[in-house]
Parts: C-alpha cells; sequence; structure tokens
C-alpha cells in the first residue's frame, strides 16, 4: 500500500498479519542509525573503531524497529481479538501503523487496542532494565551493555510519547476511548481528541522553534514529528465525519446498473480486445451459469503472462473471494470503504436475492464525496 505516494513491499506475514515496509522507512533507518554510530556511540563506547560504531549502530536500530514491530502488533492482536480486521502493518518514515478495516466498535474496546501499544513498550522497557541490572551485576562490557540500555530507554520514550492525550497518537485514542464513554459520541469524542492532538503538534513545533533559536538543531525533528501530528489530527476528524455521513448512504443509492460482466469461460485474449480496450471499465463481475462467481480486473491480466491468454479463461484469472467483492443493497458505504482500496477489489458487486443488481466502485464514491462537498 502506497504511504506518501511511495510503494510499500511485503516482508513477511506474522499472525496472519502481512507485514511490510514503505520505501520512506530506509531514510529513517538510515538517520537512526547514523546518529548512533556517529554521536551516541562514540560518547557512550569510546575508544573503539569506526567500524564497531556502524556495526552496533545497525544492530542497535535493526532491534528499535523490531521494538516498534511489536509495538505494532499488539495493537493488532488486540483488536483482531475484538473482532476487527487488521489488513496489514507498515513501516513508514514515522515509525509504523496497523491498518485496520474498520472502526472499534465501542470505547472499552478502543481503550484496551489502543493501550495495547505502549504497554508492549513498557514490558519491553522494563525487560531491559531487568537485563541491564544484571549484566551490571555480572560486570559485563560496555559493548554489550550500551545497547540493551538504549533499547530500555528508547522503549520507555515510545511508550510516554504514544500515551501523550493527542488523536491519533495512542493516547488520543485513549483518550477518545474516554469521552465516547462518558458523551455516547463518537464525533464528537473524535473532534474533542484531534483538538488536543492539533494542539500537542503545534507544541512540538513552537518547541522546535525556540530550540532552534538558541542553537538546538537537533529539534527540528520536533517540528516535524508535530506538523505531522497537527495535520493527522485534523485529517482524522474530518474522516471520521465523512464516515458518518456514509454512513447514511446504501449501497443502492450510489450502484451503477444495469451491469456489465462478463462469462467465466471467455479467454483473456478475448476479454483484453472486447472489454477492457473495446469498453470503458477497469474491471468486470464475472458470471457462470447466471451466477456471480467473482471480479476480474485489468491488473489481473497484467499480471498474467502475455503467452498464456489465449488458454486461460477469466474464470481463472478472477478475484473470487465473495465475502470481499459481494455486498447487498442496504449495506452502507463506511462498511465497504476498506474494499475499494487500490489493494483491495476495489470494486463492490451488489447483489440481491442472488441476482446482480449493481456495481459500485471507487469513483462512485467520489463522486458522492464531491456531491456532498458542493452541497454543503
Amino acid at each position: 500500500m502506497p504511504v506518501f505516494g511511495l510503494r510499500s513491499f511485503t516482508i513477511g506475514r506474522f499472525f496472519g498479519i502481512p507485514l511490510e515496509v514503505n520505501s520512506s522507512w530506509f531514510l529513517v533507518f538510515f538517520l537512526v542509525a547514523y546518529t548512533l554510530s556517529t554521536s551516541y556511540l562514540p560518547a557512550a563506547m569510546p575508544g573503539q573503531p569506526s567500524s564497531v560504531h556502524v556495526f552496533i549502530a545497525l544492530a542497535m536500530t535493526a532491534a528499535f524497529f523490531a521494538s516498534i514491530v511489536l509495538h505494532e502488533f499488539a495493537h493488532s492482536l488486540v483488536a483482531r481479538a475484538g473482532g476487527l480486521k487488521i489488513s496489514r502493518i507498515t513501516l513508514f518514515v514515522f515509525g509504523g501503523v496497523s491498518q485496520m478495516e474498520d472502526e472499534p466498535t465501542g470505547p472499552g474496546l478502543e481503550f484496551l487496542m489502543a493501550f495495547a501499544g505502549p504497554a508492549m513498550s513498557l514490558v519491553l522497557s522494563a525487560v531491559c532494565f531487568g537485563a541491564m541490572a544484571l549484566m551490571r551485576s555480572a560486570h559485563v562490557t560496555s559493548t554489550l551493555l550500551i545497547p540493551v540500555q538504549y533499547l530500555a530507554y528508547i522503549n520507555l520514550s515510545v511508550a510516554v510519547f504514544n500515551l501523550l492525550p493527542g488523536f491519533p497518537l495512542d493516547g488520543g485514542r485513549v483518550l477518545r476511548s474516554i469521552l465516547w464513554a462518558l458523551t455516547g459520541d463518537m464525533l464528537k469524542a473524535t473532534r474533542w481528541a484531534s483538538r488536543m492532538g492539533q494542539l500537542l503538534g503545534y507544541a512540538l513545533i513552537a518547541i522546535a522553534v525556540v530550540g532552534v533559536l538558541n542553537g538546538s538543531l537537533d529539534l527540528i525533528w520536533f517540528a516535524v514529528m508535530g506538523w505531522f501530528l497537527s495535520t493527522l489530527a485534523g485529517a482524522a476528524y474530518q474522516q471520521q465525519l465523512l464516515k458518518v455521513r456514509l454512513s447514511e448512504v446504501p449501497l443502492s443509492a450510489v450502484m451503477s446498473s444495469p451491469v456489465a460482466f462478463v462469462s467465466s469461460d471467455t479467454t483473456l485474449e478475448e476479454m483484453a480486445h472486447s472489454y477492457f480496450l473495446g469498453g470503458r471499465h477497469s474491471r468486470y463481475p464475472v458470471v457462470s451459469e447466471g451466477k456471480v462467481i467473482g471480479l476480474i480486473e485489468l491488473q489481473a491480466m497484467r499480471d498474467m503472462p502475455r503467452d498464456e491468454w489465449a488458454s486461460k479463461t477469466v474464470g481463472e484469472a478472477a478475484h473470487t473471494d465473495l465475502a470481499a467483492v459481494v455486498a447487498t443493497p442496504d449495506v452502507t458505504i463506511d462498511r465497504v470503504l476498506s474494499r475499494l482500496e487500490p489493494s483491495g477489489p476495489g470494486a463492490v458487486l451488489v447483489v440481491e436475492d442472488g441476482r446482480l443488481a449493481g456495481i459500485v466502485t471507487r469513483a462512485d464514491v467520489i463522486r458522492l464525496v464531491s456531491s456532498m462537498d458542493r452541497q454543503q
């Protein structure tokens, strides 16, 4: 899934959840490793050659981001235990993020899910502090002690920072869950928690400005984090507001009908020339014996070797997970937004009494949102 318009790469699947790395993450990995090898380690371990500093810095940076991954998996596993679907975990320039397909169904689940990440960071910090005590009593060399000490303090810092009460930080989600429980209104709770997030962002920017004016150039990173936090906080409320508005609109109100479809026994060769090249759509429902069996996308054909188009059928290349592509007309748009993402099926087939009644694509929702904005 693209972040900041940059490509992401899946590096594995753990507990059934894909873990991916965004291209922007390599920048922050380099910056952390560079800072450790040129500043932190030379001061903490004087007398060691620079090659040793570089090697230990790379190991410490990898261990730090492994801690971030554990932090995010704590969020994800608690959310999944509460019935939410987790599409992926992504490492990017500002750390990590768990991609949920749905919002928490109640303030209790929101609280547990939000607190799970910082709790994991606190546990990791406590383990490292305990290891430090044992290592000191055993008079272990500083080459081993310093990295553990770094991990103890950095995980503690991650926990404390994330518990700041500003949305979308974990502490902001904890605040939202409390406000949600008190008011019974998730939108109002999101608005207040988002405003706290914006205030925290502005405070970080102010600290950075004062620090830079006093010669502390390292605090520039505070300004970047503050800008990111304040921007995300404002966007989070707007996103929640949009979801509330879309929760009032059924698929039947925006679906395209009648639907152009293709038979499952159509060859990919014919599909390319008669539908994708000759039609106006980039995806079509696939029908076999009068029943919808899946969805064929242009990208699926591109992924198929060209010399197999004449022998392969649409049914063999179609996305056939009907749970991901089929919904009834009364389902509201907010419930299917995750399916319309570029990484998902990209469309929802609206089926009523076994009959294909319509199709909803990302373009349909964009047109609806645009019309809502014009009416305001």
